[in-house]
């Protein structure tokens, strides 16, 4: 008996839509441009990677599960393949604990790390929506050039560090190696305040959200040009880096600062001087240039042409001069900027500077705390918009064979090259109509038993695809099933040490069976016809192939066996193709390939192939034109045509998310005036229903949230202060708050001003008028004297001189006992003194210490504690 035909069941592609498709690039991608996807860089996670101890591509291989190079991470971090797994819709990045203590400390931190293999370079948009670990390390995703010169941190998130949980730090860095020197902004406002956290709510507390299910802050960086940078949280711009100014969206108010001196020398370099005193002691000294309430392009570019000429991107020029005019600004006297490629970073790690809040190894245990998610990355770049239209470049008919029972119904899907390209129209043809014919939908009906070859061209371009339809007779043959352990011959060749070569049997079927084995079978097909195959089968490993000849020639494409759980699970896994077969006697062969220890078989199922399928035909939307105004929503409904469809599935989309977005439930979101298309577009069939939406100016703008100039004071009985509220958006129609104290016996408050009353703590809370959006501000009222080191402020305890040239006192300490600890800005303890009594002031002498900055911790008896950084010259 001969195998007549080996018909291949390609699965019906599957048109999904990312993550973030409904959610507009926040960036402008300038006059007569739009933003083109980067999918070589871009993920929505929606697959399974599992955990492995070895360093492996993932994700079509965008990633892989380590560092871009040997290093394993900073502080008492040790990167480790294994803490790197896709699941859920996410990629997880987790911490654990290590017994390692090479780099110090009595434990180690062991995290995981992710790198993309391809990389990105100027004019380039990356964004995240990620979900922060609720732990005491840095949740990461930034980019680094591959000799670790340029760094971009688009967020560096200490999702449950003290003093720090409740900020984001936006910053970059420029190195040079040797000797190792860093320059990063140091300015008071690269630590970014959000309205959502505070000093007792951290981002680690608000993400992990009491186990309600993660929240997730998108974070994105416009890498404009090498000397300008733009960033993005929650898709609102909040600080902008631009030759040698800086503006930042600080608390609802846009400050534009350049560097006020390069005096600080840092290995012979002249990097920003820092502020030597006060609340920002150690912070870079900027000068503030102006203000505004909305950010303001021009004032950026004043503050930056009324600077001292220092870049806040490299000034001390570690990159290089701009000889070659890299922004083409007529300009070569000036630092080059950031101009090389770099990878996509995405990490959990300790830190240098904060090793003495090194989690415990119950919290780097703990799954509540210890997982940083990802939701999705995307980048673009922006490309010329050729006048709105985006060509075809080419076309894509899928599947590109398919097997069809007489009678039936299938849909073909056409796959567009760019996917986004401007005329999708095309045309369908058969070159046999006597087996199968195609409506202008790409639905193929199957008229008789043979062969058919169908078109699709493209009206833009002209350009072709085919896929051969295979039209048989429905159920024909009859079900046979080989027993695995019947089996006439076996062999193999690969020797694992521990049984012969070739399979086992048993009184289930075969097992021990490694790669390159087979096992030979004389069967009596009982009646021609198409089969599917289907194997009774079950395996542990991850690499399980399964292959089947006729007459050693092989049916098909190989089978991957998925994983079943265990050797004895054993679990149905079918075949994607059909064979058609004559009946007789003949000899099928099995063949495993791919990991050293492959499967245990049961018996192979082969049952008369029957397509049952009901095709999808059309979709429609109920409303096919529309006008809403802006902030407003429509509801959409679409159909499928027929109803008893199998597959109903279909994605909503927009052809401009920044006009209307749609989500997955089909309510448009109105969100700037123009015109917008919206698609429902089937999953089998890539058929497309379109309603066009106007959306008009508004009549009312909704208040959307509410952000505070502060969210914690510290006030005098008798003093006041006042907060400002700022309703969002800036152009809402309603500006009212009310403002409300929990304890008036301790602070009243008063159109924001919060005036002491006496001795106590209270919440002060902000409230708008429309939408009810709140803000609360923890307020501790003290008197002029102060009763321990929790209730100190900066002005009270006083460090000085600061900067020092080698020793410093602590002054405004009342009389008792404390202990006092300094450590260098890698966490590492260089001097500490335990159980002193004070009165009033003491004297530290860090005469042997290196230059350099340090953080001064003094803690009481009860355990409080005041810190603050100091300036060693």
């Amino acid at each position: 008996m001969k195998r007549l035909l080996t018909i291949l069941i390609l699965l019906t592609y599957q048109l999904q839509a990312q993550d973030w498709a409904q959610i507009p690039v926040p960036a402008n991608a300038g006059e007569g441009n739009v933003w083109e996807l980067q999918d070589n860089v871009s993920d929505d996670f929606n697959y399974s990677f599992e955990s492995t101890n070895s360093k492996v591509n993932f994700g079509d291989d965008k990633w892989y599960n380590f560092y871009h190079n040997h290093w394993d991470g900073p502080g008492y971090t040790y990167w480790k393949h294994g803490n790197v797994t896709v699941e859920g819709g996410n990629l997880v990045i987790e911490a654990g604990y290590t017994s390692e203590t090479n780099k110090g400390g009595t434990y180690g931190v062991a995290s995981g790390c992710v790198t993309s293999n391809a990389k990105v370079v100027y004019p380039v948009y990356v964004e995240s929506a990620i979900s922060v670990a609720n732990i005491s390390l840095a949740s990461c995703f930034w980019l680094l050039s591959p000799d670790d010169t340029e760094e971009i941190d688009i967020i560096e998130n200490y999702g449950n560090v003290n003093f720090y949980k409740q900020y984001t730090h936006i910053s970059h860095h420029s190195f040079i190696r040797q000797p190792f020197t860093d320059y990063q902004p140091r300015d008071w406002n690269s630590w970014y305040p959000d309205s959502r956290v505070n000093n007792n709510y951290g981002w680690g507390d608000w993400c992990w959200n009491e186990g309600q299910g993660r929240r997730y802050m998108r974070m994105g960086v416009y890498w404009k040009s090498p000397k300008h940078f733009e960033y993005y949280i929650d898709g609102e711009l909040i600080r902008v880096m631009y030759y040698n100014a800086i503006a930042t969206n600080y608390n609802g108010t846009w400050e534009y600062t350049y560097f006020k001196s390069l005096e600080w020398e840092v290995n012979g370099y002249k990097l920003p001087t820092n502020i030597s005193s006060g609340a920002q002691n150690g912070y870079t000294d900027v000068i503030v240039h102006s203000t505004s309430s909305s950010f303001d392009f021009d004032k950026l570019k004043e503050a930056s042409n009324a600077s001292n000429g220092h870049s806040v991107i490299d000034p001390a020029w570690f990159q290089g001069g701009d000889d070659n005019d890299d922004d083409n600004n007529g300009v070569t006297v000036e630092a080059r900027g950031f101009t090389k490629e770099m990878d996509i970073i995405i990490n959990v790690e300790s830190q240098g500077w904060l090793l003495d809040q090194t989690p415990s190894e119950s919290d780097l245990n703990n799954k509540n705390k210890n997982q940083m998610r990802v939701d999705w990355v995307r980048v673009y770049k922006p490309v010329t918009d050729n006048g709105g239209v985006r060509p075809v470049l080419g076309i894509e008919l899928q599947p590109s064979e398919k097997t069809l029972g007489k009678g039936n119904k299938l849909n073909l899907s056409p796959i567009f090259s760019p996917s986004n390209a401007t005329n999708q129209n095309v045309t369908f043809t058969s070159n046999n109509e006597n087996v199968a014919t195609v409506n202008d939908k790409g639905v193929v009906s199957g008229v008789d038993l043979g062969e058919a070859l169908i078109t699709v061209t493209s009206e833009d371009g002209g350009f072709t695809s085919t896929s051969k339809i295979i039209v048989i007779e429905n159920g024909k043959g009859s079900e046979f099933i080989i027993e695995a352990e019947d089996f006439t011959s076996t062999g193999g060749t690969f020797d694992d040490g521990e049984v012969p070569f070739g399979m086992f049997s048993n009184d289930i079927g075969v097992n021990f069976v490694n790669k390159e084995d087979w096992a030979e079978y004389t069967v009596t097909v009982p009646e021609a016809g198409n089969y599917s195959i289907t194997y009774l089968i079950s395996t542990p490993m991850d690499n399980a192939n399964i292959s089947i000849f006729d007459n050693d020639t092989q049916i098909g494409e190989s089978t991957r066996v998925e994983k079943t759980g265990g050797w004895e699970t054993y679990e149905n896994q079918t075949a994607s193709f059909i064979a058609q077969l004559e009946a007789g006697e003949t000899t099928f062969k099995i063949l495993a390939s791919g990991s050293d220890w492959q499967w245990n078989l049961d018996k192979i199922v082969f049952s008369p192939y029957v397509d049952n399928t009901i095709a999808v035909e059309d979709i429609n939307i109920d409303q096919t034109s529309a006008s809403i105004e802006r902030y407003t929503t429509l509801q959409l409904t679409a159909t499928i045509v027929p109803e008893d469809a199998t597959n109903k599935k279909f994605t909503w989309s927009s052809s401009n998310a920044f006009v209307a977005s749609i989500d997955e439930n089909g309510l448009v979101t109105a969100n700037s005036e123009g015109e917008v298309e919206i698609f429902a577009t089937t999953e089998e069939g890539n058929i497309r229903a379109i309603s066009k939406i106007m959306v008009t100016s508004a009549s009312n703008i909704p208040v959307s949230g509410l952000t505070l100039s502060s969210y914690s004071e510290d006030i005098k009985i008798n003093s006041s202060k006042t907060i400002t509220a700022t309703v969002l958006p800036s152009d809402a129609s309603n500006k009212n708050v009310s403002w409300l104290s929990s304890d008036e016996s301790v602070a009243t408050v008063e159109n924001g001003k919060i005036k002491g009353v006496s001795v106590g703590s209270c919440t002060i809370t902000s409230k708008t008028e429309e939408g009810e959006f709140t803000q609360t501000i923890s307020v501790n009222i003290t008197a002029d004297t102060p009763t321990s080191i929790h209730d100190l402020n900066n002005n009270s305890l006083v460090i000085y001189p600061n900067p020092n040239v080698g020793k410093f006192k602590i002054k405004g300490l009342e009389v008792g006992v404390y202990s006092i600890k300094v450590l260098n800005i890698y966490g590492s303890n260089v001097r500490s003194l335990d159980k002193v009594r004070i009165e009033n002031e003491i004297e530290i002498d860090l005469t042997n210490v290196p230059v350099g900055i340090y953080i001064i911790q003094v803690t009481d008896g009860k355990d409080k504690k005041f810190i603050q950084r100091i300036i060693k010259e």
